[in-house]
């Protein structure tokens, strides 16, 4: 059997033997005599080799042939050692027939027959040996006809048994430094069915083994080569189930399996390694010897399963680059295994690093003319270097004619996308977008996006002090002895279980006490012990309710917290051993995406698909086209609440259209969380704010008939992710002389002032916003019909008639639903069947349907007053007659809920939604600031990173744009083997003047990838390109948490998997996005493939949606530039009250090709904006069949055709912070001259 380390001694043997068949070469014979002329030789594929080709072959060497043209030089017999499916297929009959044109070569096709059915040394001998395993090959034989003939071998025989066991490959690429995904090996080889080798641990969220574990997502792999059947398993906090992937069947190659219960198989060996999220895509690369590899990208199983396939039923893959790095590991496969002809899977990672999942062997890339001639030479090049390396010194011989060659102009690779008219007119017209600016490209879209349609976010609390759930606790207390969470599937069933069985414990006691009180009979009034018993029994129901919620724990919808709050007598607090009498159960709920929601979201990504990007093509939109194309540089965001990761999943779906009724495996592919820019709350506002919601309070509260004000202090009954509660009361709030409401300093930002206001920070900037005249103190002022018309001092847009009124109405509104609700539980008999249950993560929104006389979204009537009873409670203490204003939020919230999908329960809501409405206009707007200065500062403070990240993103896409305009229209490689060169030539950089090579940028990826483009771009000698003028460069801005550089995956050497960097770790604070880049030598039918739409979608709460707009309105303040939003626009968002639901801000960024690049005209920015599902529930006739309101259409926020990009930085920068992956100290942005930044954030 042939080794690796006897190749050397084969190779000289092989060059002897050739020497010697060169020796003896037959005399000439006569020119016309027929009898001494050889006969015709047919290759293995049948094609005839014709005379004038052999006459050529003759003169391809000299010295080695005498003056006669009739002398032949012996041919090479390659042998093909495969089953005919794979020996005959297309690309194989593509390549063997260009080694043939070269005439140097005789092709021996084995067969099926003799490979199976004869002795091995019946087979007919070569000199080199092409011979891989397939489904039915005898590999073994193959290794003893190569042990007995000793050919050279293309692809060494003994390692492929390697590849036949993946254990055997993951341990063969860690030793040759290879990085490979983290992974344990759980080897069941051996012991009996369904048991686990010692050691082997899992849980609802991980498996562990010796020392690894594994968190969910993970993907289990099996042992054998040959079974394609992998599962990835999801956590139960995104869906759970299991992903089936298989071998492609028709246009599916996998299915997802939402009732999965998650557990791994036991049945054989398996690898568990760590889900890498790739955007959705896979990279197969395919080696032709060490030095040359070919990558193409396709679409990943993982997302919904779906093959996209061509006009002809092929599946769509594109020909991408290859970073240096993964050039590096392409070499090291190839040798590792000894398979110069080698196919492996490559995994982008976001995080930065590529690894090594798979490696398949043999493999040819197919429907690639520019492939074929590629491979071909090069395999030309390695069988002659082994076998008669003289005869490489002479170049070879044109190519004959057995294999088409496509015309003058026509594309060489992926021909089919050329046959179709409607594909040849969307290439044609892809990069203009707009009739009326034909030279301009759109090269971004940027999109922050609120949530969809939730359910109300709750909270209740209750001591407990019964043993089984003190027992509970002590089981999940956490090491500090404070508190336990529990949030998992297991945790909350044993919550579950306990509740059950202290609830029927309490009724049979309830039964009791009923049973006794019979016969001495009772006055009708309930003891305070009865009516304690009763409460806590009432509670313990609410708990049991919200636990059976949905029929499953999947999703991340109920949490639950259980804290000490007494200990027996003399136990030390918190320490160990300590017995707990007492706790503090907190219940969370709610807050999760409904039907409506999904539906919504999923909506806009389908308007996306269609309205933000060039529609030219078939149906579907130019979008998909970029998409499938690798031209859409595509990234999703989120934040880490449940409700907007499904949302972020569904509008996904719309945008891209993908298939399925699950959400989680579009959720773990394509969604990245990133809590640090998304949900993070300025802390560094928190006194703004509380002085903005103190002036608030006091006017919402205003009694004019007292002269006082009447608030108090919130109480947290219910969670919110708006800022903090309202203000503690400061100083007595007595009115003046004159019988006015006092004003706090906060309310006079909203008027021209001569001095800084007292809460505004002290900064350079601060006191310029201070003492500008504002152009919007005017427009701020509240509408005629107001009464704060007849008062300066009152700022408060839009404020209504008589606040305080409206809050005693609003006390009455809700007390009267209470009743109805009250009347309702009694008149509903008692039933504890489970609902029918949905969930808008696995289920899709056509599954919902209406129960009749059941409140939507799995509430229950105990749940529904229940909600109505805290709320009222909390808004409003009868005892005292004080308002908590900071509660209005949350009963509008409830109200316009219960008016869209409870209205089939005749209550009462429409007068309760309406005055709702009026006070929430007035608190909601205005507690993120009340005048345009405080709206600035406080926005700026809580939106600062999501700025600098979007301010990241255009300048990357600038510095793409530019680094790319130098290489388009590089004259195409002289030669098929350019990339097969030993040594790699300097790229061919555009002069220009130096480009900082900041981190996440363009620029500082520039040479790495014209490196990568050396292998397909050539010049000569002498030859310069036109020099790009000066450029404006903005400060350096990082791409985001987590993405990685194009190229930058791990270092070969490195093994395991991605650990994360040290914190505070710079390297990985500058990581950049991967990107897959279109090689423009094979994607010869793609226009501009080297350039990239950058799509950036951010789903994220109210907070942030008010914060940006505010930023946006009033970014101007303190400089002498103009506006960034329009007159027009500006008076609309004034008009505009609320930000409901699915609320969004895009912004797109156009280039015109035909301005130089050092003009700030180059770039110009359209910004976007509409209101969502802002709509009046009562007035939307669809709503009563699907409960979805519609998204209000988009509005325009620029004046005429935009603002410069230059225009935008130079506002946007001062309130932004550079954007850094969490736990790295961030770099403030430079800002422009003459501008003072922002006091350093907290």
């Amino acid at each position: 059997m042939a080794s690796p380390s006897s190749q050397g001694l084969e190779e000289e043997d092989l060059q002897s033997i050739y020497a010697a068949r060169s020796r003896s070469i037959t005399q000439p014979k006569p020119r016309n005599s027929s009898q001494g002329r050889r006969p015709p030789r047919t290759s293995g594929l049948g094609r005839l080799v014709d005379d004038e080709s052999r006459l050529k072959r003759a003169f391809s060497a000299p010295g080695l042939a005498d003056d006669d043209p009739h002398h032949t030089l012996p041919q090479i017999r390659i042998g093909i050692c495969a089953m005919d499916k794979k020996a005959r297929s297309k690309p194989m009959r593509a390549i063997l027939d260009r080694l043939i044109s070269f005439g140097e070569f005789d092709i021996v096709n084995f067969g099926d027959d003799m490979i199976v059915n004869k002795p091995v040394d019946q087979w007919p001998r070569c000199d080199c040996l092409l011979s891989w395993n397939s489904e039915g090959f005898p590999l073994s034989k193959a290794q003893k006809y190569a042990a007995l003939r000793k050919p050279y071998l293309i692809n060494d025989m003994s390692m492929q048994d390697i590849l036949l066991d993946r254990r055997r490959v993951y341990r063969k690429l860690m030793e040759s430094g290879i990085p490979v995904p983290t992974h344990i090996i759980i080897d069941r080889d051996g012991l009996a069915p369904n048991e686990n080798p010692e050691g082997f641990v899992e849980t609802e969220d991980y498996v562990e083994f010796r020392g690894v574990k594994i968190k969910k997502p993970f993907v289990e792999k099996p042992a054998d080569g040959d079974d394609h059947n992998i599962y990835i398993y999801y956590p139960h906090s995104m869906g759970g189930g299991v992903k089936k992937l298989y071998r492609k069947v028709e246009n599916k190659s996998g299915d997802y399996d939402p009732k999965h219960p998650g557990n791994v198989r036991r049945d054989g060996s398996y690898i568990v390694e760590e889900f890498l999220t790739t955007g959705g895509t896979d990279v197969k690369v395919y080696t032709v010897g060490p030095r040359y590899a070919h990558a193409e990208a396709r679409k990943s199983p993982v997302v919904d399963g779906k093959v996209v396939r061509s006009a002809d039923g092929k599946e769509l893959r594109f020909p991408v680059l290859l970073s240096p790095q993964e050039k590096e590991v392409a070499r090291m496969v190839c040798l590792a295994f000894g398979q110069k002809v080698c196919g492996f899977d490559l995994l982008r990672s976001e995080r930065g690093k590529s690894f090594v999942c798979d490696v398949n062997g043999w493999s040819f890339v197919k429907n690639s003319v520019k492939y074929y001639d590629d491979a071909a030479g090069i395999l030309r090049s390695i069988i002659l270097s082994a076998i008669a390396p003289h005869r490489l010194t002479l170049a070879p011989g044109p190519p004959g004619a057995t294999f088409a060659t496509p015309p003058p102009g026509h594309p060489a690779g992926l021909a089919q996308w050329s046959t179709s008219p409607e594909q040849m007119l969307e290439d044609a017209a892809n990069d203009h977008f707009e009739d009326d600016r034909p030279h301009e490209e759109l090269r971004c879209v940027l999109a922050v996006i609120r949530h969809g349609d939730r359910t109300p976010k709750q909270k209740m609390k209750m001591k407990i002090n019964q043993e089984p759930m003190l027992a509970l606790l002590r089981k999940h207390l956490d090491a500090k002895g404070k508190q336990a969470k529990l949030k998992s599937p297991q945790e909350l069933q044993d919550l579950l279980d306990i509740t059950r069985e202290l609830l029927a414990d309490m009724d049979r006691q309830q039964r009791a006490r009923a049973h006794q009180s019979k016969p001495s009979g009772n006055d009708g009034k309930a003891s305070p012990a009865s009516q304690e018993f009763d409460e806590i029994r009432e509670k313990f129901r609410i708990v049991k309710t919200v636990l059976e919620q949905g029929g499953h724990f999947a999703g991340v919808n109920r949490k639950v917290q259980l804290k000490p709050l007494r200990w027996e007598p003399g136990a030390q607090p918190g320490s160990k051993g300590s017995r707990i009498t007492e706790a503090l159960l907190i219940l969370k709920h709610g807050g999760v995406l409904t039907h409506a929601g999904r539906q919504q979201a999923e909506a806009l990504g389908n308007v996306f698909r269609m309205v933000m990007y060039p529609q030219f093509g078939p149906a579907g939109g130019g979008l998909l086209r970029l998409h499938s194309t690798y031209r859409h540089d595509l990234k999703i965001y989120s934040s880490d609440e449940g409700r907007v990761q499904t949302s972020a999943a569904a509008f996904t779906q719309g945008l891209l259209d993908l298939e399925g009724t699950s959400l989680t495996p579009i959720l773990v592919s394509l969604v990245k969380k990133d809590a640090g820019m998304l949900d993070a709350f300025g802390k560094g506002a928190s006194d703004e704010i509380r002085e903005a919601k103190d002036e608030l309070y006091r006017q919402m509260t205003w009694d004019p008939s007292s002269n006082t004000s009447m608030y108090t202090e919130p109480q947290s009954t219910t969670p919110r992710a708006s800022p903090p509660p309202s203000p503690k009361p400061g100083r007595a709030l007595q009115p003046d002389a004159a019988g006015t409401p006092p004003q706090s300093p906060h309310a006079s930002h909203a008027r021209p002032s001569n001095g800084p206001p007292s809460n505004m920070p002290t900064s350079a900037l601060a006191e310029r916003l201070a003492s500008h005249a504002s152009s919007e103190a005017a427009s701020a002022a509240a509408p005629e019909s107001s009464t704060s018309i007849q008062d300066p001092r009152l700022v408060i847009h839009p404020l209504p008639d008589n606040p305080l009124a409206q809050l005693h109405r609003l006390v009455d509104l809700i007390t009267t639903l209470i009743g109805q609700l009250k009347q309702k539980l009694r008149e509903a008999p008692e039933d504890d069947a489970p609902q029918r249950s949905y969930s808008a993560l696995t289920q899709s929104p056509r599954e919902w349907a209406v129960e009749p006389g059941q409140p939507c979204c799995n509430e229950k009537l105990l749940l529904m007053f229940d909600r109505w009873r805290k709320l009222l409670k909390a808004f409003f203490d009868a005892k005292k007659k004080v308002f908590d204003i900071s509660k209005v939020p949350d009963i509008y919230d409830s109200a316009k809920y219960d008016a869209i999908h409870n209205s089939e329960l005749g209550l009462n809501v429409e007068s309760l939604y309406l005055t709702a409405k009026s006070l929430a206009d007035a608190v909601i707007p205005n507690e993120y600031g009340i005048s345009p200065e405080a709206k600035l500062c406080i926005g700026s403070k809580i939106c600062c990173n999501l700025l600098g990240k979007l301010l990241a993103d255009l300048h990357n896409m600038r510095e793409e744009s530019i680094a790319t305009a130098g290489m388009e229209g590089a004259p195409e490689p002289v030669s098929p083997f350019d990339s097969y060169a030993y040594s790699t030539p300097e790229p061919r950089i555009p002069k220009t003047r130096p480009i900082a090579t900041q981190p996440g940028s363009v620029a500082s990826t520039a040479k790495p990838m014209a490196s990568s483009l050396s292998t397909i771009a050539s010049s000569t000698a002498g030859e310069d390109v036109a020099p790009l003028a000066d450029i404006p460069r903005s400060p350096p801005h990082s791409e985001g948490s987590g993405q990685g550089s194009v190229h930058g995956p791990s270092t070969p050497g490195v093994q395991g998997g991605e650990q994360p960097e040290a914190e505070g770790s710079q390297e990985e604070a500058d990581d950049t996005e991967t990107l897959h880049r279109l090689c423009p030598t094979y994607a010869q039918d793609i226009n501009s493939p080297l350039r990239h739409v950058r799509t950036r979608i951010y789903f994220t709460s109210e907070s942030h949606v008010h914060s940006l707009i505010n930023v946006l309105r009033s970014c101007h303040l303190g400089n002498d530039d103009e506006p960034l939003l329009g007159n027009e626009a500006r008076r609309m968002l004034q008009a505009t009250t609320e930000l409901d639901y699915m609320t969004h801000i895009v912004f797109r960024m156009y280039e015109n090709m035909q301005v130089p690049v050092d003009s700030p005209d180059r770039f110009r920015m359209e910004l976007l904006f509409s209101p969502g599902a802002s709509h009046d529930p009562y007035s939307v006739v669809p709503l009563k069949q699907d409960h979805t309101l519609p998204i209000s259409s988009r509005s325009h926020l620029h004046e005429g055709m935009g603002v410069t990009l230059q225009h935008l930085e130079k506002l946007l920068r001062p309130h932004s912070r550079r954007y850094t992956v969490p736990g790295c100290e961030p770099v403030e942005n430079e800002p422009p001259a003459g501008m003072d930044s922002l006091p350093a954030q907290e």
